[in-house]
């Protein structure tokens, strides 16, 4: 399953409001992995909502994907993963660092082109720009 982040929920927004209906990265991303299933988190509907600042747009947009739940083993990893970053004196941010733990507890491809997702290395990751 992929794990879609919140910069490509972005650009999917703005190219399905394109006028001229172009494809751009994110619409040919999903139409060459239409068949694969593809998430969430509530991390990232934040995100792309507080961005949107439209809350009935937003909720028509989001409903299309799965909503991954956090819970508390996600928690935990979430957890570990900002001790192991801090200890190298790196962070990838809070939101980050859920998102990578999501991605790694259930062992979801996180589609990104955020290079920050590079500190965690065993976690899997699509750069959907590329």
């Amino acid at each position: 399953m992929l794990l879609l982040d919140t910069n490509f929920l972005i650009d999917l927004h703005a190219e399905l409001r394109r006028p001229d209906g172009a494809e751009g990265p994110a619409k040919r991303f999903m139409r060459a992995n239409r068949t694969r299933p593809m998430a969430i988190t509530p991390i990232t509907a934040n995100e792309y909502a507080a961005g949107i600042r439209n809350e009935r747009e937003a909720r028509r947009f989001l409903r299309r994907f799965r909503m991954v739940a956090i819970g508390r083993d996600v928690a935990l990893l979430a957890s570990r993963i900002d001790r192991e970053q801090s200890a190298k004196g790196m962070r990838l941010g809070e939101n980050d660092t859920w998102q990578a733990a999501v991605a790694l507890r259930f062992g979801l491809t996180l589609v990104t082109d955020d290079t920050d997702f590079e500190m965690v290395p065993q976690m899997k990751r699509r750069n959907y720009l590329s």
